[in-house]
């Protein structure tokens, strides 16, 4: 008997929304993203019993101003300015859907790259990145944003 089994890996894909103050959408934007090695090795680590201390929980979204391109060995924001903690999550099969939403007070910038963090706190480059992408939003005060970051394990 020949059994074929394939793990294509973990893709990232991102929506942004951007919405005036009376909550009308103005904006949606979409992004492919990459996930990258640290976070890649962490889960590795967890499979093999290697570490403890590793929830793998995504739970803090951030965002900058840099325009440099997304790298593999990436392990933060080049230029973080502002994070969230997620304000929603789920689960369908093989796709996690994690929600961050930033209010008109934060997060203000020409904004430029996205992340999000494995156990992070509100404290800016804490945390394990998960993913890296570059954005183009343009948020103000008279604006709030969500960004939904779609992960599809293949």
């Amino acid at each position: 008997m020949n059994i074929k089994e394939s793990f294509t890996g973990i893709k990232g894909h991102i929506k942004t929304e951007l919405f005036d103050l009376e909550g009308n959408l103005i904006e949606v934007k979409e992004f492919d993203n990459l996930v990258v090695n640290v976070a890649k090795n962490a889960f590795a680590a967890i499979l093999n019993s290697e570490v403890s201390s590793f929830t793998g929980k995504i739970n803090y979204g951030a965002v900058g101003t840099s325009t440099a391109s997304p790298a593999l060995t990436d392990t933060q924001l080049t230029a973080e300015i502002a994070r969230v903690v997620q304000e929603s999550n789920s689960r369908s099969a093989n796709v996690a859907t994690i929600t961050f939403y930033y209010s008109p007070i934060t997060g203000n910038g020409l904004l430029k790259e996205f992340g999000a963090f494995i156990d992070g706190t509100a404290t800016i480059n804490t945390g394990t990145l998960f993913d890296r992408v570059n954005i183009d939003v343009n948020k103000t005060s008279l604006n709030s944003l969500r960004i939904t970051l779609t992960i599809t394990v293949t």
